[in-house]
């Protein structure tokens, strides 16, 4: 039988762990539902988005619209290996150099160094967190996998703020590459929902103050 992640509403609803790990479609809202949960935790975020590798790295699939191009939605866009050590360093020795990545230059451009306390819980957030569990689950005692989702729309929008004017990307390239990213969600991103213990949706009503009992 098909196994379904339980939906979450509230805070309440997750149990305690050292490791949480939320994963979603990309600008479902992954990486501010990560850092409200680190704040409400007092928690330290890991965040994949610097683990890409270099754009000479990335693998070059034919597209029937747009020709070759390269696969940046693909879990072989990420440095798995590097994730895993990081993460293993972290929980067993609380320190690490993670990697620097800039999206202006599509590459790697050095390391900076991360802390984790002890007893400090870990959020790791991005595309593949659930798929990478398998690099790093023999070093945590618990982990809780969330799976975010959201309205199509709303993050076509939040896509176009991101990738624009957080990442540098040119306007003009918008529609090719949210053609590659929603072709990924279907190859790849979205199979994780069936491995998550949880799902939150994130919709237009959605209030962060109201899941982390703030509104009161």
């Amino acid at each position: 039988m098909l196994r379904m992640p339980a939906l979450i509403s509230r805070i309440e609803d997750l149990p305690r762990a050292q490791v949480y790990l939320v994963a979603g479609p990309a600008a479902s809202g992954k990486t501010t539902f990560s850092t409200q949960l680190a704040q409400y935790f007092d928690a330290a975020v890991l965040s994949m988005d610097h683990y890409f590798v270099d754009e000479a790295d990335i693998t070059i699939e034919h597209d029937e619209i747009y020709g070759a191009a390269p696969q940046w939605e693909s879990p072989e866009a990420y440095d798995m290996r590097t994730l895993g050590r990081n993460i293993k360093e972290l929980l067993q020795q609380g320190q690490t150099l993670i990697p620097q990545y800039s999206f202006v230059a599509n590459r790697r451009v050095g390391y900076q160094p991360m802390h984790l306390r002890p007893q400090q819980k870990l959020v790791i957030e991005g595309l593949y967190t659930i798929r990478s569990e398998q690099f790093f689950r023999d070093y945590a005692h618990s982990i809780v996998k969330i799976f975010v989702v959201a309205d199509l729309e709303i993050r076509r929008a939040r896509a176009r703020v991101r990738d624009v004017e957080e990442r540098g990307k040119p306007i003009e390239v918008f529609d090719a590459r949210r053609h590659f990213v929603e072709l990924g969600e279907r190859r790849w991103i979205l199979q994780q929902e069936r491995d998550a213990d949880f799902m939150l949706e994130i919709h237009d009503t959605f209030s962060y103050d109201t899941f982390f009992n703030r509104d009161a």
